[in-house]
């Protein structure tokens, strides 16, 4: 291609053209199918980039920079990609049952379903990370406390207190999460499982089809054998029969 091609579009344009008559050479099961998993390898992305971004908060707790702020970022963000996974999770069962009339789409569900199950495992792992941050900041606040609870005014320990209480509170919302979590796992390896079984009664049924299919060509060549077979020896018969009605006319004649 040249630079006047670039200039001029036609390269853009040829690409644009292969990827409409890849377009139209698809079924609408295989449009809703690959539409379905491009939306979900986004949401794999995204999940993905929320979890770099709950580590990076997570190692704030118990600085100088853990604030209010930092944790209710740090809140926000984990309801928000528990949101994403929820709805990860219906796409992906939704995308099972399309694929189940599409065999040759298994290697593309296998794929996103293992990309999915690695983002839920990074999810996981950061929520118990937070958990176990959270659990260390409530240990050393309640530890200050009570060392220093001569020197603290009402309002001093009121609110002290008050910032235990939401920690334990957001590590109860943790917990549960990592509860979703692991019964989502459960799910998710029920629909692989299933998936898998349909994939090896495809391959059966094909297996199958192909044995009965040869068994099939044995028997027609087996069946044109035997007709040949009877063709000569039907063949044979004529000839001696003609041998034997000239013989009996030729004796009769003379």
């Amino acid at each position: 291609m040249s630079f006047n091609d670039l200039e001029r579009g036609t390269g853009a344009n040829s690409g644009n053209t292969r990827l409409n008559q890849l377009q139209a050479s698809q079924s609408p099961k295989d449009t809703q199918f690959l539409n379905l998993q491009s939306s979900l390898a986004l949401n794999v992305f995204k999940i993905n980039a929320n979890v770099q971004g709950i580590l990076k908060l997570v190692d704030q707790l118990g600085t100088s920079r853990d604030n209010g702020k930092v944790r209710k970022t740090l809140h926000d963000l984990t309801e928000t990609t528990r949101e994403m996974v929820k709805r990860g999770t219906d796409d992906l069962k939704q995308l099972a049952i399309l694929q189940s009339n599409l065999p040759h789409q298994a290697s593309r569900l296998k794929k996103t379903s293992h990309d999915f199950q690695l983002s839920l495992a990074a999810f996981q792992n950061a929520q118990k990370l937070s958990a176990e941050r959270q659990r260390t900041v409530v240990e050393v606040v309640k530890q200050t406390a009570e060392d220093a609870i001569q020197a603290l005014s009402p309002q001093e320990l009121a609110h002290q207190e008050a910032l235990i209480a939401e920690r334990e509170s957001e590590i109860r919302n943790i917990e549960t999460g990592i509860h979703e979590l692991n019964e989502i796992f459960g799910q998710l390896g029920t629909i692989v499982n299933e998936q898998g079984t349909m994939i090896d009664n495809i391959e059966s049924n094909i297996t199958s089809v192909e044995a009965d299919t040869r068994e099939a060509d044995r028997e027609l060549v087996t069946a044109a054998d035997y007709q040949r077979k009877a063709g000569r020896r039907a063949a044979c018969l004529m000839i001696v029969m003609i041998v034997v009605v000239c013989i009996v006319l030729i004796a009769i004649l003379n």
